[in-house]
C-alpha cells in the first residue's frame, strides 16, 4: 500500500489496542486518544480507530479494544499521538536543496559527493522518469527532515530518564546526521526535478508534551531504532551497490553508514534501559521486537511508478527478501541477547554491519 498523504511505503495492517474502561464504559472510537502508544514508534495510522470490541482475554482489566490500521514508516518518524508530522515540500530556492556542508570528519566523502552531483547528467532520462525520481528522493528527504526533530525529542527523553552522557551525545550527533541526509536527498531530488526543492515549516506543537516513561521510550526505540534504523541501513547499503550515478551511490553509502550507527545507539539505549528496568521490561522488549519483526517481514509494496533501480530504489521483492534475512540473522539474535541480559546475564550491545550474513 502507498499512502500519499504520509509519503510512506508499506502494508496497512490492523493493530489491536486495548485500554481500561472510563467510569466502567468503553469510549467510542472517536473519543480515544492514543497517548499510551510509544512516541515515534515507527507506526503511522493509515485507517481510523474502529471499535470498541471486547477483549478476547476475559480476565484482562484492559477490556476496551480498538483496531487501528497501521503502516510502517521509513526512517525515524516524528509522531505526535500516533500521527506523523512531516513538512511540506516546496519549490523554489532553498538551502535544503544545496549540497551539505563539509564537516571535518566527512570532508573527503562530501567533497566527492558535491563533485559527483555537479556531474550528474539526467538529460538522457525520460521526463516522466525524472519526475518519479524527483518525487521519490523528495519523499526520502521529508522523512530524513522529520527525523531531525525525532532525534531532538529522543535527546530530551534521554535527559528526562537520566540516561548516561554518551547516549545523549550520540542522539544529538544523530540529529546532525539527519540534517545532512535531508540535504543529500533534496539535492538529488532537485537535480532530477530540474528545480530547487525545500521544506516548509514542520509543526512540532504537542511533540514535547509527554516524553514518556522508561517503558514507552524503550519500546519506541526497539521499533524505530533497533529494527527501523538497522533495516534502513541495510537497505541503503544494498541500494548503493546497485546505483549507477556516482552521486546516488555516494549519498546512499553516507546514509547507510550513519543509519547503522543510529541503530547501534538504539541497541545501546535498550541495553541500558533493560539494565534499569529489569526482567519485566526485558519481557516487553521481547514482545515488541517480535511484533516489529512480523510487520517488517510482510511483503513490501511500492507505487506502480517504480523508478529504475540504478537511481537509488530497490524493487519491492528485493526489499522484502533483505528484511527477512536481516530479521533472521541479525535482529532476532540481537534481541534475544538483550532479553537474556534482562535475566541477569551481561551482554554487550551488538556491533552491527551493513553486510548481512550469507544465506
Amino acid at each position: 500500500m502507498y499512502n500519499d498523504s504520509f509519503g510512506y511505503h508499506g502494508q496497512c495492517c490492523d493493530i489491536t489496542l486495548c485500554t481500561t474502561p472510563v467510569n466502567g464504559v468503553c469510549p467510542g472510537a472517536n473519543e480515544v486518544v492514543l497517548n499510551g502508544r510509544p512516541p515515534g514508534s515507527g507506526e503511522c495510522e493509515c485507517e481510523p480507530l474502529r471499535g470498541p470490541y471486547a477483549n478476547e482475554n476475559e480476565g484482562s482489566a484492559e477490556s476496551c479494544c480498538y483496531l487501528v490500521g497501521s503502516i510502517g514508516c521509513d526512517g525515524r518518524p516524528l509522531l505526535v499521538q500516533g500521527k506523523p508530522r512531516l513538512a511540506d515540500v516546496r519549490e523554489g530556492p532553498s538551502a535544503w536543496s544545496s549540497p551539505p556542508d563539509v564537516p571535518a570528519d566527512r570532508a573527503q566523502a562530501l567533497r566527492d559527493f558535491n563533485a559527483a552531483l555537479r556531474d550528474l547528467d539526467t538529460a538522457a532520462l525520460p521526463t516522466e522518469v525524472r519526475a518519479i525520481l524527483a518525487r521519490r528522493w523528495a519523499e526520502r528527504g521529508r522523512n530524513e527532515h522529520a527525523s531531525v526533530a525525532s532525534f531532538a525529542r529522543f535527546s530530551m527523553a534521554l535527559m528526562a530518564l537520566g540516561a548516561p552522557p554518551a547516549l545523549v551525545e550520540a542522539a544529538h550527533q544523530a540529529a546532525l546526521d539527519e540534517v545532512r541526509h535531508a540535504r543529500l536527498a533534496m539535492s538529488l531530488a532537485s537535480a532530477y526535478g530540474g528545480e530547487p526543492l525545500g521544506f516548509g515549516p514542520l509543526a512540532v506543537d504537542g511533540a514535547f508534551e509527554d516524553l514518556g516513561s522508561l517503558t514507552a521510550a524503550t519500546l519506541a526505540t526497539v521499533v524505530e531504532g533497533c529494527v527501523g534504523e538497522t533495516l534502513a541501513a541495510l537497505e541503503a547499503a544494498a541500494a548503493a551497490k546497485e546505483a549507477g550515478p556516482r552521486a546516488v551511490r555516494l549519498a546512499l553509502l553516507e546514509i547507510a553508514e550513519d543509519e547503522m550507527r543510529h541503530a547501534e545507539l538504539g541497541w545501546a539505549f535498550v541495553r541500558w534501559a533493560i539494565g534499569t528496568g529489569g526482567a519485566a521490561l526485558a519481557a516487553e522488549v521481547a514482545t515488541t521486537l517480535e511484533k516489529a519483526l512480523r510487520m517488517a517481514c510482510k511483503e513490501a509494496t511500492v507505487p506502480g511508478d517504480e523508478p529504475p533501480r540504478e537511481h537509488g530504489f530497490l524493487p519491492a521483492e528485493e526489499v522484502s527478501a533483505l528484511r527477512r534475512q536481516a530479521a533472521a540473522q541479525v535482529l532476532r539474535p540481537a534481541g534475544e541477547a538483550l532479553v537474556e541480559q534482562g535475566r541477569g546475564q551481561a551482554v554487550r550491545s551488538p556491533r552491527l554491519s551493513t553486510q548481512p550474513a550469507a544465506s
